[in-house]
């Protein structure tokens, strides 16, 4: 099971930043997930609509100017991460890459940017998952490139799930915890793709997810997760 690094390591670094992107390690963990915001023609590293939680700031994370972008210190001493950075520092990592898409303005800047980006650094595209809740993104995504590998999120448990995969193909479905029990991870299961389950720290949760085989999970703590699985695999 893919343990995934929650924003990066948030339990101990503050989220999204360098530091808590840094801090991961491919020895307990499979991937880093981070959010993306479009700001101007800059796409950075930041969950938020506003930055009033994170950075006491009250302005629109889209509205931020270069400036803005350059002068703006988070939680860790550090610069919010642009996209540039952080392909940069994960590529020599050997860490899956999952981006999830929050505001974008302009998604074929986004793919132009991301490409460029990648092929500079030679970061693997193989590497690449590129999430969202906005499945128009992925849509228009998928339009570009069809080798992208697509994660559709959702938090809730849909009607008819087969619907979701008529679009555009997609690589994995990133389920929330609380829409999930064993008949529907099953169901998806059986669709064909990677199912992921978000956020998951408590050890019980860790542990269901394991034992119903669960291709991946999303966690704040990775490395308590990464120890816990051990324990289970040991077990058995």
């Amino acid at each position: 099971m893919k343990i995934f690094a929650h924003r990066g390591i948030s339990a101990h670094y503050p989220e999204n930043s360098q530091t808590a992107i840094k801090q991961c390690d491919p020895s307990f963990m499979a991937g880093v997930e981070i959010d993306l915001f479009q700001s101007g023609n800059e796409f950075i590293v930041i969950h938020d609509r506003w930055l009033t939680r994170l950075f006491d700031i009250d302005k629109k994370t889209i509205d931020l100017s270069e400036d803005d972008i350059a002068s703006i210190v988070g939680n860790d001493g550090n610069p919010i991460p642009t996209l540039e950075w952080l392909i940069t520092e994960l590529t020599d990592k050997s860490l899956i890459l999952n981006i999830e898409l929050k505001k974008i303005r302009n998604i074929s800047l986004f793919f132009k940017k991301l490409i460029l980006v990648c092929d500079k650094v030679n970061f693997p595209m193989e590497n690449l998952i590129i999430s969202s809740f906005n499945h128009v993104y992925l849509k228009k995504l998928y339009a570009l490139d069809q080798r992208l590998k697509l994660g559709l999120l959702l938090t809730n448990r849909p009607i008819d799930m087969k619907k979701y995969l008529t679009h555009f193909k997609v690589f994995s479905i990133h389920l929330d915890m609380d829409c999930v029990n064993k008949a529907f991870l099953h169901e998806v299961k059986a669709l064909g793709t990677e199912v992921y389950i978000f956020t998951i720290d408590h050890a019980q949760e860790i542990q269901w997810c394991y034992q119903n085989q669960v291709d991946g999970i999303f966690a704040n703590d990775p490395k308590h997760a990464f120890n816990l699985i051990k324990k289970l695999q040991q077990l058995n």
